[in-house]
């Protein structure tokens, strides 16, 4: 059986599986988790591992139920790493010369500093010195939470660049 038709023929239970166990708010990452089913899937079948078609898909549900756990325990990692990045930024913000700006013109300086910024930089920065949480950007940027971290670390880079 060609890989590409039992791609075809498992792709509904494998769906099926990750939304179940995969939690609600990880869902960015569902393209991640079939890729990795189908993966770990095509290296069983190289090695031979599955001469009956019968238990495919019940193996593959499995796999797909596995990862998807995976992942949810990878994502919150994620969501708590980025969450105590965000903290300290934001104590190194309060504590910071240029951040948050004591007067009219500084505060003038840093709206346009921002406004300079890539916008994908820009919207991090400026949840952050709203007050957001790393998992309240996750979900209004529909973004992963390393990556919440390091446009927020770049663009503060950048924006301590412009201040300066």
């Amino acid at each position: 059986m060609e890989f590409s038709q039992i791609i075809e023929e498992t792709r509904r239970p494998v769906l099926a599986a990750i939304r179940r166990y995969l939690d609600s708010r990880f869902a960015y990452a569902i393209d991640d988790v079939a890729q990795e089913v189908y993966l770990r899937a095509y290296k069983a079948l190289t090695k031979n591992r599955l001469e009956d078609d019968t238990k495919l898909r019940s193996y593959l549900y499995t796999i797909a139920k596995n990862e998807s756990l995976r992942m949810n325990a990878r994502c919150r990692r994620e969501e708590m790493k980025a969450e105590k990045f965000l903290v300290a930024k934001r104590e190194k913000l309060r504590h910071s010369e240029a951040l948050p700006p004591e007067t009219f013109d500084e505060r003038d300086a840093l709206v346009e500093a921002l406004a300079t910024l890539p916008e994908h930089y820009a919207k991090v920065v400026e949840l952050t010195l709203l007050g957001f949480t790393a998992r309240e950007i996750v979900d209004k940027l529909e973004i992963r939470p390393g990556t919440v971290k390091s446009r927020l670390s770049r663009g503060l880079t950048i924006l301590r660049q412009k201040l300066a």
